[in-house]
């Protein structure tokens, strides 16, 4: 800690000796949201300089010499409503090239003075109404606690939390993470973490891909647009960024989580086309095999991904872009040949997880009149889950190794996208597509009968099978501040021919320039992963009939949302919203409290699922935000909810995620350092209800040597009440003439102590309580130039 002072200040007395103020260039284009059509003429502001300037005939504007700091830009154009982009950092290691959709006004009445506003958390899709925001990458890196991960970021919004500490799985309002859908440049895709499914299906420990190839995106609560199919959470639509197409720039950072390299620049001199890339490996990997062996943990593990994307320009006008990321994740543990260090269960087990994942296609995009806009992709992706135990079981012969259970299951699919929007005029918008998805499968899985001690397959399927889905949806503005869309989502899936439609609604009306209300429903359905549809039941055999769970319908949800916003100032706001969640066809077992809403990881399942099963979330979400402003911001989050279910037994019950309410407070201060230099602090404390565990089943635990929870008495279990986490994060950038520099501290969980459930204490022979309840310092060295 000593040296990470030491180097802060180091690097506040070398940027003093620098006296020329650093400067760099802020351009973009600005485009009609709708049409997606440059507009020509249109008025740029930079409002803390006076800087103005005007769009070229391509749409194209920019401001050549701008000192390094923090602006507002301000874009207006005739017929249009005004476009502000807040917090914009200026560096001088790269340019700042924007992207700016304006929307246009219904009441063209030239006189009328539209005042300049904005909604930082204005979703980027137009058919969005309620429970969405959008996700700024660099709040990703100032937000305390968010360490550059998009999934720990979200953990930020209201009604959503992270699934724990040490992982990144998001739970909306009340929602298993499996629940949330994931897509990326419009392309449904697998969960792009590293060690996705280790530990919480839907989730892992960091997200595959670095924040710095990542654009502003969308995060939805409930209620989305017709265009997302299978997903009944929620929804993070997340885009890559374009690379600089006029000037080769380069980065590279060194910090715990990784060791990253990344290059961006145009692809010819004429600036017609770009490209960017990005490559991480795992820092720990580099230096595990130098720390010592703990009797708890002799665990490995090991990461490295790559992202990219290529801009192409077409000679008729459209744009092909080639993108695509891909991850490699493994965890190792060898466990003790010596019985003496045998303390808890997995220290005499050899366990090996593996998670391996890419996703990558073509997009098209053309402009086909100044009306229509056309997104077409051509995608696949595949990924790869191995988990494999084998156990130390006789302590008179401890390196003799005995199988448990061996999965690999491989899934994939080949995607062809289409999207066409029209803009009818300033009132009438329509959206339609589709996404014929082609799946393919390789799943296998064995376990250790505990009673006959055989080694028996529980999972056993390979083949294709079809996703089919469409959508249509409309949007029309009855005037500048009232709204309605409408939509339908239509979708079928081959495995257990099962056809859905499902009607989405939303509105929304300004009441006056400060106060906004809306209202959004939403029917929505996802299919479960593909090996619980495979499960043998024990039965070796590829005949269907022994396959109980391939006649599963799809679970269902219906969401209702009501919104309210109060923006007294540009740089104020305060949200709440309601909602209501009825869940219906859910998968249970029979005559038992199991139910799918609650589950978590499970890599032996073997379970006959029947539709019979419902749920229900119900709850609050309040936002006060102050956006950053004069230097500081703060944020404050909020949510009580109740989330309950039905298993096969029809008993009403409370969730495992059902925590109940959770609380967070976060904020900042950013100084300016010899005018060129940023310090920032951040701060942020969660106070949360701890999701709920099954009690042990003492005697069965005693007989396995390993904690058995007794499942007939589901989620009544937890430490606490109270689970609180604090965390924090330090950053200086400083601006040379031509290259940035940025060091990070990063600390999570400084004072937290989060209750991980029970393990079962070998030598003692009793059950003890499990916590995480170190700090994590995530301390990184960025260099752009």
């Amino acid at each position: 800690m000593n040296r990470v002072v030491f180097l802060f200040v180091y690097l506040l007395i070398v940027s003093s000796v620098f006296s020329q103020e650093p400067f760099q260039i802020v351009r973009g284009v600005v485009k009609d949201a709708s049409s997606r059509e440059t507009l020509p003429g249109a008025n740029v502001l930079l409002r803390e300089k006076g800087m103005g300037t005007i769009t070229n005939m391509e749409g194209h504007f920019e401001f050549s010499e701008v000192p390094v700091g923090r602006y507002t830009l301000e874009v207006r154009f005739v017929g249009y409503n005004p476009a502000v982009i807040p917090e914009i950092v200026v560096g001088s290691g790269k340019e700042v090239v924007l992207n700016i959709d304006m929307e246009e006004r219904v009441s063209q009445i030239e006189e009328v003075v539209v005042k300049s506003s904005f909604r930082k958390d204005r979703p980027i899709n137009s058919m969005a109404s309620v429970s969405a925001r959008t996700f700024s990458v660099e709040e990703a890196r100032r937000y305390a606690g968010s360490l550059d991960d998009p999934g720990r970021m979200a953990g930020n919004f209201a009604g959503v939390t992270t699934a724990g500490i040490n992982v990144n799985a998001i739970v909306v309002r009340g929602n298993a993470p499996k629940g949330l859908l994931w897509r990326l440049e419009g392309i449904d895709i697998p969960v792009p973490s590293h060690f996705a499914g280790s530990n919480v299906a839907g989730g892992g420990g960091l997200t595959m891909f670095s924040s710095q190839v990542l654009a502003n995106s969308d995060f939805y609560t409930g209620a989305f647009p017709a265009e997302y199919g299978n997903g009944t959470a929620g929804v993070f639509d997340m885009k890559l960024r374009s690379g600089n197409n006029r000037s080769f720039e380069y980065s590279g950072q060194v910090g715990v989580q990784g060791i990253e390299a990344a290059a961006e620049g145009p692809l010819k001199k004429d600036g017609q086309g770009s490209f960017l890339f990005n490559y991480r490996y795992s820092t720990m990997a580099l230096v595990f095999k130098f720390l010592p062996e703990t009797k708890e943990m002799n665990e490995i593990p090991v990461y490295q991904d790559l992202s990219f994307k290529l801009n192409l320009p077409s000679p008729n006008g459209g744009t092909f872009s080639l993108w695509g990321i891909g991850g490699l994740s493994k965890s190792t543990s060898d466990g003790f040949d010596e019985a003496e260090k045998w303390e808890f269960p997995e220290n005499r087990q050899k366990m090996r997880f593996e998670y391996n994942m890419g996703a990558g296609g073509i997009t098209y995009k053309k402009s086909l009149s100044g009306q229509t806009f056309l997104r077409s992709t051509i995608a696949a992706n595949a990924g790869q889950h191995l988990y494999s135990e084998k156990l130390r079981l006789d302590k008179e012969n401890p390196s003799e190794l005995s199988p448990k259970l061996f999965v690999e299951n491989i899934e994939g699919k080949v995607t062809w996208s289409s999207l066409v929007t029209h803009k009818y005029n300033a009132s009438l918008n329509l959206r339609g597509g589709f996404d014929a998805n082609s799946l393919f499968y390789d799943l296998t899985g064995k376990a250790r009968n505990i009673e006959s001690g055989s080694f028996d397959h529980f999972l056993e399927g390979d083949g294709e099978t079809w996703l089919m889905e469409g959508h249509l949806q409309g949007k029309y503005n009855f005037s500048d501040g009232f709204y309605m869309t409408a939509g339908v989502n239509a979708s079928w899936f081959q495995v257990t021919d099962d056809f859905r439609l499902e009607p989405r609604l939303s509105m929304g009306m300004n009441l006056n320039p400060q106060h906004f209300i809306s209202f959004g429903y939403g029917n929505h359905s996802q299919t479960e992963p593909l090996f619980i549809y495979y499960v043998t039941n024990g039965n070796e055999a590829a005949d269907e009939s022994i396959r109980p769970n391939k006649t599963l319908k799809r679970m269902g949800a219906h969401h209702f949302v009501i919104g309210y916003n109060w923006s007294p100032t540009n740089y104020f706001r305060v949200k709440v919203e309601p909602y209501y969640q009825a869940l219906y066809d859910v998968p249970v077992v029979a005559k038992s409290p199991y139910s799918m809403l609650n589950f978590r990881s499970d890599w032996s399942f073997d379970r006959k699922l029947v539709n019979e099963g419902t749920g229900k979330n119900i709850g609050v979400d309040v936002t006060i935000e102050r956006f950053l402003k004069n230097g500081y911001y703060y944020m404050v989050t909020g949510s009580v909810y109740d989330s309950k279910y039905k298993g096969g037994d029809d008993v009403e019950r409370r969730t495992r995620y059902d925590g109940g309410y959770v609380l967070n407070l976060l904020g900042g201060k950013e100084w300016k350092v010899r005018n060129r230099n940023l310090l920032g602090a951040n701060l942020k404390i969660t106070m949360r209800g701890p999701y709920w565990f099954h009690p042990v089943d003492e005697e069965a635990t005693h007989m396995a040597k390993e904690v058995i929870y007794d499942e007939h008495k589901p989620f009544v279990d937890r430490y606490s009440n109270l689970e609180a986490i604090t965390d924090f994060t330090l950053t200086y950038r400083v601006n040379g003439k031509k290259t940035s520099s940025v060091l990070a501290l990063q600390i999570k969980n400084i004072a937290g102590r989060q209750y991980q459930g029970k393990r079962y204490n070998l030598q003692k022979e009793l059950v003890e309580n499990e916590f995480f309840d170190s700090a994590i310092p995530f301390i990184s060295y960025k260099i752009e130039f």
